[in-house]
């Protein structure tokens, strides 16, 4: 019986043993699918939060325009820096605001801040999603649809500028000075990284690319170049002339690279593997290359334009051939730009237009485009110094390019500019003369109502120093008035009287500093701002000097002083304002308005309010209320230079031309808010 029922329990065993190893495989199959399952789910969420680290947080916001009939803008718009096409229009990005083309080139609108643009400096266009988007100087991103404009914010960077724009299939690649490559795809922003460490790409002043080739040009990082998900990266290491990029191009299988010191060239099939890159041509200063059937068109910074074959073997010769075309001076800034099969070239002067047929560029064929000068107003937009003369001309100095002589209405009447007279710092109206007197790096000039020069003081005549930062003159009655002593701040001290009979004061006399900014001349007392403290002087002597050592004065750079009746105001570069009050305290104002950046020579008075110019927009004070209300969304920079007025206006002297406002506009609002 036992013997019988052995075999049908090893049977027996052997399904259980069966039994169990099936189930054993079926727990580990299902133990195995668990760990891939939640494998894949940190996989995925590792890629989720990567994509999500990548994605760039901002605010959209409408940019209403400024409905005021109290504020004019005048402005150059000749320094174009790229051109789209958009609504059957073409536009223009410029230091003066965006402009706006018909196809014969005719000007149909310019848009400023009072329509809704966030500043007036534009860098880079594109067209987008049916839109046209502009990058600017410093305020991000913006968005036209037509009709208004939209500003974007990311709120965990700052761009600084926006140099270049690309449009492709499905996303707008934005370049930014320190914000990254930002990818839009019209709903969210996400930031674009090189290689597997994620490198950040900064400093981007050039985006294009050719087939599935993207090319990233730098400006100081080289080229970064990305095919299929990999990215290259190319300095001088591997061949660059330099590693500031303005311009990459593939042609006849090579690549060709511009930066600013010349073109290079690699194979195009090579470039994986490691090649270097061989020297076309140096060129210094080269600012961009195009691409043509059968050439590439280069241009310097200044101009001057070239072009060299690419249907060619590149052994044969490696030479470019001057294009001559009329250029007006010196163009500088020069950028070319293919668009709509022709060439545009984009400078400082305007804009220039080529055709290209199919097989050859056609040299001389550079021509004025879209330029209208019938209106014609500032000679460049940074204005570092403003006055009105006896005729209620408005004279507009800046640092590079001397004097325009304005309308009331902003038309420019003149232009006057010479080598002693182009780096101007301030100007100051002299009724009793009724001369213009100019204070700049080549000494002290006085102009007469025909714009001639009739003096000019240099340390021949006694100036301490040639560079004259700020001039202030005395009252004085009778026979003298006409020829009424001067205080001048240079760069080297104050420099007292008339020409030929002027004495200094420096340190050695008891100034705080030799480097002068500001003077202001009350009765018998001089006001001068330094360097290094406030001093005060009387009789020729220096009596008392503010510094942060012995008084409230928190920056001892002074910039800028003002009397508004007895009540003198001190501006200060980053310490705030402060007044001066009668027994000879100060007072700072930074509660009320922080510590603000006075700029030079933009303090000016009405005589009921306190104009005082900024880096961020400018402050006006009412005294008899003690209300600060701030300026900032009106004017076409945020950097104010200058500031003078009339009976009716006061105008803004900026880094983006000036601002016309009637006083009205302050008496309808006094709530001390910013606007």
């Amino acid at each position: 019986m036992r013997c019988m029922l052995s075999p049908l329990k090893r049977i027996a065993n052997r399904k259980t043993l069966l039994l169990l190893l099936v189930l054993s495989l079926i727990a580990g199959l299902a133990a195995a699918w668990r760990i891939k399952q939640r494998a894949d789910q940190k996989l995925s969420e590792e890629r989720a939060r990567r994509e999500k680290q990548n994605l760039v947080p901002f605010e959209q916001k409408l940019l209403r325009p400024i409905d005021s009939t109290a504020i004019e803008i005048w402005q150059n718009h000749q320094a174009t820096r790229a051109i789209a096409r958009f609504n059957d229009s073409y536009f223009l990005a410029s230091d003066g605001g965006l402009i706006q083309l018909d196809q014969a080139g005719k000007l149909l609108r310019h848009y400023t801040v009072l329509d809704g643009l966030p500043e007036s400096d534009l860098l880079s266009l594109a067209t987008f999603n049916s839109k046209l988007f502009i990058g600017t100087r410093t305020q991000g991103l913006v968005e036209f649809n037509g009709s208004q404009f939209y500003g974007y914010r990311w709120t965990d960077r700052t761009p600084q500028s926006i140099d270049a724009l690309f449009a492709e299939d499905g996303r707008l690649l934005i370049g930014t000075r320190a914000g990254g490559l930002i990818a839009f795809d019209g709903r969210q922003f996400k930031e674009l990284t090189a290689g597997a460490e994620h490198k950040r790409l900064l400093e981007i002043n050039f985006i294009s690319k050719v087939g599935m080739r993207l090319f990233v040009g730098t400006f100081a990082d080289g080229l970064w170049m990305e095919e299929a998900g990999r990215w290259s990266h190319f300095t001088t290491d591997d061949g660059l002339l330099s590693n500031r990029v303005v311009g990459a191009a593939v042609a006849n299988q090579n690549v060709f690279v511009a930066t600013d010191f010349g073109l290079t060239v690699a194979p195009r099939t090579s470039l994986a593997d490691g090649s270097r890159f061989a020297t076309v041509v140096t060129l210094p200063s080269l600012s961009s290359l195009a691409v043509t059937a059968d050439s590439l068109v280069l241009s310097k910074d200044n101009g001057e334009t070239f072009s060299f074959r690419t249907d060619r073997d590149m052994p044969a010769a490696r030479q470019v051939s001057p294009i001559v075309w009329n250029r007006t001076g010196n163009s500088t800034g020069t950028r070319l730009i293919a668009l709509d099969k022709d060439l545009w070239l984009l400078s400082e002067q305007g804009l220039y237009r080529a055709a290209v047929d199919q097989t050859k560029f056609s040299a001389n064929a550079f021509f004025a485009w879209g330029q209208d000068d019938h209106n014609r107003t500032l000679t460049t937009n940074l204005v570092s110094a403003l006055t009105i003369d006896s005729h209620a001309r408005v004279w507009a100095g800046n640092f590079r390019r001397g004097i325009d002589v304005l309308s009331s209405q902003g038309t420019q009447l003149a232009h006057v500019e010479s080598e002693t007279n182009r780096e101007i710092n301030s100007l100051v109206n002299d009724d009793a003369s009724e001369t213009i007197i100019a204070a700049s790096s080549a000494g002290l000039l006085r102009l007469d109502s025909s714009l001639r020069t009739t003096e000019q003081w240099s340390t021949k005549d006694g100036l301490l120093s040639n560079a004259v930062l700020q001039a202030a003159r005395w009252d004085v009655d009778g026979d003298n008035a006409r020829n009424s002593p001067l205080a001048l701040a240079t760069s080297k001290g104050l420099s007292l009287g008339v020409r030929g009979k002027l004495h200094g004061l420096t340190t050695v006399q008891g100034l705080p500093s030799n480097s002068l900014y500001a003077v202001l001349v009350q009765n018998r007392k001089i006001y001068v701002g330094t360097l290094a403290g406030l001093a005060i002087v009387e009789d020729g002597r220096v009596s008392r000097v503010f510094k942060d050592t012995n008084s409230k004065l928190t920056t001892n750079w002074v910039t800028a002083l003002c009397a508004v009746g007895p009540r003198i105001f001190v501006g200060t570069y980053g310490g705030g304002l402060f007044e001066l009050n009668g027994s000879g305290d100060l007072r700072s104002f930074a509660t009320e308005v922080g510590r603000v950046v006075v700029n030079p020579n933009a303090m000016w008075t009405d005589g009921a309010r306190l104009f005082v110019g900024t880096l961020d927009g400018a402050l006006v004070f009412e005294p008899a209320s003690q209300q600060w209300t701030r300026v900032k969304n009106e004017l076409p920079s945020r950097t104010v230079l200058s500031i003078t007025g009339s009976d009716d206006h006061v105008y803004f002297g900026t880094t983006g031309g000036i601002a016309r406002i009637e006083h009205s506009y302050w008496d309808r609002d006094s709530s001390g808010q910013d606007r």
